[in-house]
């Protein structure tokens, strides 16, 4: 067992002095009581000490805590303080000025971590076709919004609501139990804690979700509790929703359907607009063209009904129409032909 102490200096003990005067400027608890009696026992310089910091307060409160504590200096001690070299005096204002400082600023963030971090935000977000935005929230979750797309931003103390009206929007969502971040799309909201997922409207009211990490709770919103207590527990409640988790892909109308575990390869082809690219990996040539339409004013026709079905596969830039054009007629024997500079006729190649 080592009982070697180690002695505090005389300017360790003001300090410790100053503190313990700032402490019980505004009260101490019951174990800070308990502790400085335990300080003022060690050492009768650490009484005296707490004494001469007192004095340079100058704050009656202070002073009758101190008289529950022990006795009043006697005259001999007063005498000695009074008699105390002005240096000394000033080096333990100077100390006290310090600790007063650092405390009123530690009291000062103590105040306003107290208060809710966020006052009430509103805003609305949008992109016009062709455009893409990267928005941080007031709440430091990130929003990736994709082309011709809308969304409103409703924070306050205790919640963080996002509409999704229009488009599509991955969400990087904040850890922050106490505000749950919910994003209504049609007839259903999709809950997070801190988590990141993708959603995207196929119709009015339909959307496709992809989680991309964590979990989200999908709920009826017509339906859909006041709780999240789903999102904290092993096991969902029937009522609350359904629970989806990070690699999951759904399309969500009313209920979750077509739900299907993804890669990381096709999460990453299915977010692969965050770069300014298109994947497709043999879908037909009609929604291939619906797809690319969300990110121009372009429109495509399809003169022959057998183009309407055939596969296409390729990595295409977003916004790119002439990239496209070319990539067609080169792989896949189908030919163009610019009718207006919005409107583009396309037909198969001839043999």
């Amino acid at each position: 067992m080592n009982n070697i102490r180690q002695f505090s200096s005389k300017e360790d003990i003001q300090e410790q002095a100053c503190l313990w005067i700032s402490r019980l400027d505004r009260g101490l608890n019951s174990d800070e009581k308990t502790e400085l009696d335990a300080w003022l026992s060690e050492s009768n310089a650490h009484r005296q000490a707490l004494l001469d910091a007192a004095s340079l307060w100058d704050d009656m409160s202070v002073l009758n805590e101190l008289s529950g504590l022990f006795p009043q200096p006697t005259s001999r001690q007063s005498s000695k303080k009074r008699n105390m070299p002005k240096t000394a005096v000033w080096g333990i204002a100077a100390t006290f000025l310090v600790m007063a400082i650092a405390v009123g600023v530690v009291v000062q963030r103590t105040w306003l971590n107290s208060t809710p971090e966020f006052a009430a935000v509103t805003q609305k977000v949008q992109t016009g076709v062709g455009e893409q935005k990267n928005v941080t929230l007031a709440d430091g979750s990130k929003l990736h919004l994709n082309t011709n797309s809308v969304v409103t931003v409703d924070f306050s103390s205790t919640a963080r609501n996002i509409v999704l009206l229009k488009g599509e929007a991955h969400f990087e969502v904040a850890h922050d139990t106490s505000r749950p971040f919910s994003v209504t799309a049609g007839n259903n909201t999709v809950t997070a804690v801190g988590t990141a997922f993708n959603m995207q409207y196929v119709d009015d009211n339909a959307f496709e979700l992809v989680v991309t990490d964590g979990k989200v709770l999908v709920k009826d919103r017509f339906k859909a509790s006041s709780t999240n207590e789903s999102l904290f527990t092993k096991r969902p409640v029937a009522e609350e929703g359904l629970l989806m988790f990070a690699g999951e892909k759904a399309t969500v109308q009313g209920k979750v359907e077509a739900r299907e575990s993804m890669s990381q390869n096709d999460i990453d082809d299915d977010l692969a607009w965050q770069q300014g690219m298109i994947v497709f990996k043999g879908e037909p040539l009609e929604a291939v063209l619906a797809e690319i339409g969300r990110y121009t004013p372009v429109r495509f026709n399809i003169s022959d009904e057998s183009l309407r079905k055939r596969r296409v596969a390729g990595y295409f830039k977003v916004g790119d129409i002439d990239g496209l054009l070319s990539a067609l007629k080169s792989s896949f024997n189908i030919n163009y032909e610019k009718v207006t500079e919005t409107s583009i006729e396309l037909k198969l190649a001839k043999s």
